[in-house]
């Protein structure tokens, strides 16, 4: 697991962006100790599915 903190600069999204999304459900997340926590397959996840719609940034590539 990772804070997204962490995955907001890893990824390269804004942290109240990932934290919205996993409010909303949209990025598999828990809350744990008051603090959000991803995996980074779950943030790939993410991405894929927006590449799939068409709703992409090109500068984020996934190994």
């Amino acid at each position: 697991l990772i804070y997204l903190k962490e995955a907001s600069e890893l990824y390269g999204f804004d942290y109240r962006y990932l934290a919205t999304l996993a409010r909303k459900g949209r990025l598999k997340a828990q809350k744990i100790a008051g603090a959000w926590l991803t995996t980074p397959a779950d943030v790939e996840v993410f991405i894929a599915t927006r590449q799939n719609r068409g709703a992409y940034r090109d500068d984020i590539q996934l190994d």
